[in-house]
């Protein structure tokens, strides 16, 4: 019987002590992604107003010119299972996910199945008789190319910084949830 107790309170204490450690170990990730996105989100609004300089004056880049014509490049999407995870498991777990395209599902970038590969003419064959050109999805267009015909390379510059900026929030939103599923598990655990 008291065999039975004393690996009851080890097994709590086990969970107890990784929980703490899914805590100090996600902190110091957090704390490492708030950096990162710092860095890059100045980076990003640094290269926006070399790109504003180069084109000068007369023409402003800013998307309230084309917020018409302007979608989402990038969404995030929560993953359900996370709640499921067990503290263990908790360091390869998402809670959020980056995809590209937007939530419009008629601009979904198509994925790598449906594209044709060069050479392959069998494939190519199969692929042109069961699609149809109406029901193919528009190809993506590079928003950038809607502030000017040839935009400032610094333009292009902020763009990607703004995309990793995305990547790095994904991150420290993914950490956070980590944080908080760990520390209820330690509140869970103590008597």
């Amino acid at each position: 019987m008291a065999a039975t107790t004393s690996d009851t309170s080890d097994a709590l204490l086990e969970r107890e002590n990784a929980a703490i450690l899914c805590v100090l170990t996600e902190a110091d990730e957090y704390y490492k992604e708030q950096q990162r996105l710092g860095k890059t989100i100045r980076k990003g609004f640094l290269d926006l107003a070399k790109a504003r300089q180069a084109v000068g004056p007369s023409s402003s880049i800013s998307a309230l010119n084309v917020r018409e014509e302007l979608s989402a490049q990038f969404s995030v999407d929560a993953d359900d299972a996370f709640d499921a995870c067990a503290v263990d498991q908790l360091a390869a777990s998402a809670a959020f996910r980056a995809r590209k395209g937007g939530l419009d599902e008629s601009r979904r970038v198509p994925s790598s199945e449906s594209l044709r590969r060069r050479g392959d003419a069998a494939a190519a064959a199969t692929a042109d008789a069961t699609t149809c050109e109406e029901d193919a999805p528009p190809p993506p267009r590079d928003t950038v190319l809607l502030f000017a015909g040839m935009p400032p390379p610094a333009l292009r510059k902020a763009k990607k910084e703004f995309v990793t900026a995305l990547q790095h929030a994904v991150k420290l939103a993914n950490a956070g949830r980590r944080i908080r599923k760990a520390l209820d598990a330690i509140d869970g655990a103590s008597p």
